[in-house]
């Protein structure tokens, strides 16, 4: 039953096992594992026969029959001191209470989630419990033990395991420590198997420290085999006068004489003595067997346990109750992954990398090798969210954002905890319309987030458009959610249904505080603006760069925009919800109800379109809105009345961001105008109508005449060319650019 990991390395080494024997003698571990959950799964059928004192009792006492004979624990090896004794018994007191812990859990939820939580490996979650203590575990470390957390949370949580109804008239000769279980678990409100669940976690960490002290003592008497004889022996004394008790005074409902025998020599076979035995043929001949009996022990006893829930058809037994559920198999899959990944980070072969120094005097390449020099495939789950929470809370927006966001989890939390408890379909309905609610402000705080990233090859203007987009998709969420709330209303409104009230008012008022909340957080976050920077490049005829700081007002960023509004739309949600609640129980207007709903959509629908047709437009490219028909065409005509100006090629403006404006112009000039003070002249004119990011082309007669030129003689070869040849070729442009004055009024 124990990896025992304290035998002599020479020991180990002196079997030296060849890859064969060592598969041969793993594949013994693997059927011992699959006869253990066999017989887990009888002792789930022999405990609704007995009680389970007596039934452990009986286990250990024919298991006695095995192991007095093989090991002689009083003849064989040096006398034990004294002293030990005393350690003997508490070490025997401390397993009788672990296994009693293990049956009762078994009994309550029976033994396929007794599977998943007892047999977890002691070596795995010490592993996982020092990566916490010490706080230097790697990333796969904290990979193995997020999902170790979250297998125990799914399995107590979402495991939608039935309890038996009639548990206490199948296990009514389970009396004393089984009525105090079930009013310390009806306390909290919990099912059977929930509590099943707790008990057995705690008797897993009681079975670590038990192990722990196990491993020192057999050091001491002379081995693991010996002490596992005693401490088995002791173990039956002590539950031999509570047995005999238990056994005599409490009934008992043995389907069959012939069978229960049966059941109970398999059972202490399969869990007592094969599995041991096995335990440690494997360990002093597979290849680094701690880590290799800890990791594939609990994963063989996982995938055999599920498999066996499934074909498992005794009516005897409480298997059928105790079925497979979706957190079952999500449970599954955290455990194994977490076991793998927890126990892969203890090979001590590690790796090394090499780094190129030079070369040697001969010619010949000089390296260098280390840990430092492998490249990193894999980042700390801890570093990475310290360094995007940092990121999140450098900026008054994402900031926001990240706290209201805290706060709508914390109370989507609290109505599916209660809602589950007290098994309210109205509370639990109301979580999933928050966490949709919070899924609309993690999309905002991603954006807010990703808007701050540099401009990189790919997206050269940097990525401050994602809040565009994030306004824009929440603006359609809300369009539509208001569209489907505008027609029910309708339909309702017609014929209005009864509205059960129940904890509603609640709810509610809760609902709106929190929304308050957001309101108060986001209440700034729609206005105007500042642009605290901007970046000019202008071209003469070859490229010059120009940098300037300006301030100029936009109309607010489309993401906070995006979020105020569905914070704005769940706060009147909610103010409606209680005027529509106080009207039916006063008055019982139930066409309250549905009259709020469509008030509260066209309100959405309203205040919804200026945000869906700013973002649309930004999108499009379109002109800034500061620069509307007037401004646009007063700043075109001030850059033709500039000194030297004959015209303008080029003239594009559009807004990159709510507070980047950008333009790009080609003007024509004279041949003895001065590019550099005409760049200047067209700067200061374009930054009055808050225009940030500026190129500016600036194209002289004679260069458009050169260009014009050679434009004409590579027209003349082209066409030459194209006389010669008999295939069909398109005559290409020249390398000069084709200059087209365009005048937009005066």
């Amino acid at each position: 039953m124990l990896a025992h990991d304290f035998l002599k390395k020479d020991d180990r080494n002196a079997f030296a096992p060849t890859s064969t024997r060592s598969a041969w003698y793993f594949l013994v571990l693997i059927v011992a594992k699959t006869l253990r959950c066999i017989g887990i799964f009888l002792i789930d059928i022999l405990s609704t026969q007995i009680h389970v004192i007596g039934l452990l009792w009986l286990l250990n006492t024919i298991s006695l029959g095995v192991l007095l004979p093989a090991q002689k624990p009083f003849s064989s090896g040096k006398p034990i001191r004294k002293s030990l004794h005393i350690r003997i018994a508490q070490l025997s007191l401390f397993k009788c209470l672990i296994e009693i812990l293990w049956f009762y859990g078994i009994t309550f939820c029976g033994p396929l989630r007794s599977i998943l939580m007892f047999e977890q490996s002691p070596t795995v979650i010490l592993i996982a419990l020092m990566s916490i203590v010490n706080g230097s575990g790697s990333a796969a470390k904290t990979r193995g033990l997020v999902c170790l957390l979250v297998g125990w949370v799914v399995l107590f949580i979402m495991d939608s395991d039935s309890p038996l109804t009639n548990h206490s008239e199948s296990h009514r000769h389970q009396s004393g420590l089984n009525h105090v279980f079930y009013h310390f678990v009806g306390w909290f409100g919990l099912s059977d198997h929930s509590g099943g669940v707790l008990l057995l976690l705690f008797a897993v960490f009681l079975r670590m420290i038990y192990e722990s002290n196990y491993r020192h003592l057999a050091v001491e008497i002379g081995g693991p085999k010996r002490l596992y004889a005693l401490s088995s022996l002791v173990a039956s004394l002590l539950l031999t006068p509570f047995a005999v008790l238990v056994l005599v005074f409490s009934p008992s409902f043995v389907h069959s004489f012939l069978e229960f025998p049966l059941l109970l020599l398999f059972a202490a076979a399969f869990v007592v003595v094969i599995d041991f035995y096995a335990d440690n043929i494997a360990f002093q001949h597979v290849a680094d067997p701690v880590m290799a009996i800890a990791r594939w022990s609990p994963i063989t006893m996982f995938g055999i346990g599920v498999t066996l829930s499934w074909l498992w058809v005794d009516a005897s037994s409480a298997t059928k109750t105790h079925g497979i559920s979706a957190g079952i198999v999500i449970a599954t899959i955290c455990f194994s992954i977490a076991t793998f990944v927890l126990t892969s980070t203890q090979d001590s072969r590690r790796s090394v990398g090499g780094h190129f120094i030079g070369i040697s005097e001969d010619g010949m390449p000089l390296f260098t090798h280390g840990e430092a020099f492998l490249e990193k495939t894999s980042r700390s789950l801890v570093r990475f969210f310290r360094e995007t929470l940092r990121e999140i809370l450098a900026n008054s927006d994402s900031q926001r954002i990240f706290w209201f966001l805290c706060a709508n989890l914390a109370f989507c939390g609290v109505e599916f905890l209660y809602g589950f408890l007290t098994n309210s379909l109205g509370l639990i309905s109301d979580g999933f319309h928050m966490l949709f609610d919070c899924s609309a402000l993690v999309m905002g705080l991603v954006a807010s987030v990703m808007s701050r990233w540099n401009a990189s090859r790919h997206f050269s203007y940097g990525f401050g458009r994602v809040e565009v987009l994030s306004g824009f998709i929440n603006a359609l969420f809300l369009i539509v959610i208001a569209l489907f709330i505008f027609l029910e209303a309708l339909e309702r409104l017609y014929d209005p249904p009864d509205v059960h009230t129940d904890k509603l008012l609640i709810v509610a008022v809760a609902g709106l505080f929190v929304n308050l909340f957001g309101m108060y957080a986001f209440h700034g976050s729609h206005d105007h603006g500042h642009s605290h920077g901007s970046e000019d490049h202008s071209h003469g005829h070859s490229h010059s760069h120009g940098h300037s700081h300006a301030h100029g007002h936009s109309h607010g960023n489309a993401n906070m925009q995006g979020v105020f509004l569905h914070v704005l739309a769940d706060t009147l949600g909610s103010v409606f919800v209680i005027i529509s609640t106080l009207l039916i129980q006063n008055f019982g207007w139930q066409w309250v109800d549905p009259l709020c709903s469509l008030i509260l959509s066209m309100l959405i629908i309203g205040s919804v379109i200026p945000l869906l047709k700013s973002s649309a437009s930004v999108l499009m490219q379109s002109v800034p809105e500061s620069l509307d028909d007037k401004k646009f065409e007063q700043m075109f005509t001030e850059v033709l009345h500039l000194d030297g100006v004959q015209g303008c090629s080029t003239l594009n403006c559009w807004q990159l961001k709510s507070d980047t404006n950008v333009i790009s112009i080609a003007v024509q000039t004279n041949a003895e105008a001065n590019e550099h003070l005409m760049r200047q002249k067209l700067l200061q004119l374009l930054r009055k109508y808050e225009l940030q990011l500026i190129t500016i082309q600036i194209e002289k007669d004679e260069c458009r005449n050169g260009h014009a030129e050679a434009a004409t003689a590579e027209g003349k070869q082209n066409r030459a060319m194209a006389a010669t040849t008999t295939a069909k070729t398109k005559p290409t442009d020249g390398g000069g650019a084709r200059v087209i004055r365009m005048e937009f009024g005066t």
